[in-house]
């Protein structure tokens, strides 16, 4: 086939152009559906930073570990169960008038990290940036609150098994010594040894009882594992772009839909397009070149006088049935038909060659007038040969040259 696949792309999508228009119509439609049903993106966002709270060095070690333990987040969702549990969400709700659901879908956590510089990064955004302000500040102010409400509980629960421990442990004393008033033996041996564990059970018994002193101490002393580093600072974001976006990639999508199909249309619909429109041609110009009179059909190709007009099988006003050297020439521009006489006409350079005999030759024409070359495509592609310097004047129709 002597058509180049960017003529036969470009062929399809005059064509075809209707096919663009509806893709591209449907795809807008489809991607303003969608883009209406999103949800817009808050204009304000509101950024504060909570750090860990460094206990001083007169804290107990129970206290230490306990607040230390309180700043350990491996996992977004360990750290919303802890420091963000509903009644924490509720409470802040119902002070900026907005359901607990809206708060937590609008707010974001970032861990510590390099990114935040060690930093628990607190993000709330929101269509009012005074909101916005307000209900991020009180969920920094809140986290510190529960984290310091977490810790006392852990404590609490510290001291409540240390008691249990201590209540065991002077049970097991108790039973100990019981046990060693009660030998009457002469054994010295196992004197020894019951005494002997009457002094474990009383050293465990002081162990546990420091342990609740210092855990009791602790009660008194215990602070939040958290504090804010950096109160919340309100910007304003690149909000609202989304719909325009999404419409944006509706047509991008139907292009590229509407591009797909014409390209599969031109790998499909042209090739039988040209094999028809050959045929007609064929039979119109009785099997002959119209420039050199070859008559072998095997060696004869199409050339559209106008590669950009829609051309249907029929339409053997807009083509010639060349050689196939001689139309790959007309394409190249190097061979062109002077509409006034429609004489054949070369380029400077292939004058100097064998194809210079053809020059002066008059192109043999249908005898039928709707099947004769169109003068306006004739004429068009002689004015884009570069080596035609005067232009014969567009010659006007007559009875014998209506539509040669």
């Amino acid at each position: 086939m002597n058509l180049s696949f960017v003529s036969r792309y470009v062929h399809s999508l005059n064509r075809y152009k209707w096919i663009v228009l509806a893709l591209m119509t449907a795809g807008l439609g489809i991607s303003g559906v969608m883009a209406l049903q999103i949800e817009p993106v808050p204009k304000y966002i509101a950024t504060g930073s909570l750090r860990g709270n460094q206990p001083t060095d007169s804290v107990s070690e129970t206290t230490r570990q306990i607040i230390n333990q309180g700043q350990q987040f491996s996992q977004p969702e360990e750290l919303v169960r802890l420091l963000l549990a509903d009644n924490v969400i509720q409470a802040v709700a119902d002070n900026v008038n907005l359901s607990p659901v809206e708060v937590r879908d609008r707010l974001l956590l970032k861990l510590p990290s390099a990114e935040t510089s060690g930093s628990l990064r607190v993000m709330y955004r929101d269509n009012n940036s005074e909101r916005a302000l307000q209900t991020a500040s009180g969920l920094m102010q809140a986290m510190v609150q529960q984290s310091q409400l977490i810790n006392t509980a852990r404590l609490n629960g510290v001291v409540e098994q240390l008691n249990l421990r201590l209540s065991q442990a002077r049970q097991e004393l108790q039973s100990a010594q019981q046990n060693l008033d009660e030998y009457y033996g002469v054994d010295e041996a196992a004197r020894s040894q019951l005494q002997q564990e009457v002094t474990l059970k009383q050293e465990r018994l002081t162990q546990i009882q420091t342990a609740v002193t210092e855990a009791t101490t602790a009660q008194g002393e215990m602070i939040s594992s958290l504090r804010i580093a950096e109160s919340p600072q309100v910007a304003e974001t690149k909000a609202n772009k989304s719909f325009m976006q999404t419409l944006a990639l509706g047509a991008i999508a139907g292009l590229a839909i509407s591009a797909l199909v014409i390209l599969v249309l031109a790998l499909v619909t042209n090739p039988l397009h040209y094999k028809a429109f050959r045929r007609q041609l064929l039979a119109a110009y009785q099997g002959r070149c119209p420039i050199t009179g070859c008559d072998v059909e095997a060696a004869l190709e199409v050339v559209r006088l106008d590669p950009h007009q829609v051309t249907h099988s029929t339409d053997i006003w807009n083509g010639l049935i060349l050689r196939a050297d001689i139309q790959r020439l007309f394409a190249a521009k190097q061979i062109a038909i002077e509409p006034g006489t429609l004489q054949v006409m070369l380029s400077p350079e292939l004058s100097k060659t064998n194809y210079g005999k053809l020059a002066g030759r008059r192109l043999s024409v249908p005898e039928e007038e709707a099947n004769q070359p169109n003068l306006d495509a004739l004429d068009a592609h002689y004015r884009q040969c570069p080596w035609i310097t005067d232009f014969t004047p567009k010659p006007q129709e007559t009875e014998d040259l209506k539509s040669v």
